[in-house]
């Protein structure tokens, strides 16, 4: 029985393409996946301490939020520091989203095309 066993196995693996592994593509996949969380809390963070930040600098010198947006500057500092930001963390979520759901449909791909040949 065991001697049946491993050599299924072994054809199972001579089987396998040279260039594509499906553990490891799922390994990626699941990676990119939490990766693109991580990513997504890490730039929402700054983003809060940003605001943190900006609070605290208006308190210390005493100004009021009402006279700072009547500067011109004001619209390129929350820009730069809030708004650029949250684009590129979204932009890094939604790419490495896009990675992992890809390679997740390439994997399904494969197992339906494979199950349909061992169909035939």
């Amino acid at each position: 029985m065991n001697i049946e066993t491993t050599e299924m196995t072994n054809t199972n693996e001579d089987k396998e393409p040279i260039y594509y592994a499906p553990k490891l593509v799922s390994l990626v996949s699941d990676t990119a996946n939490i990766l693109s969380w991580i990513v997504l809390v890490g730039f929402i963070g700054d983003i809060i301490f940003q605001i943190l930040s900006i609070q605290s600098q208006i308190k210390s010198a005493g100004y009021v939020l009402a006279d700072l947006m009547k500067q011109s500057n004001f619209i390129a500092v929350i820009f730069s520091n809030l708004l650029v930001p949250l684009l590129t963390g979204v932009v890094f979520f939604v790419v490495l989203q896009a990675a992992a759901n890809g390679l997740n449909v390439l994997l399904e791909m494969d197992f339906n095309a494979r199950e349909a040949k061992s169909k035939h």
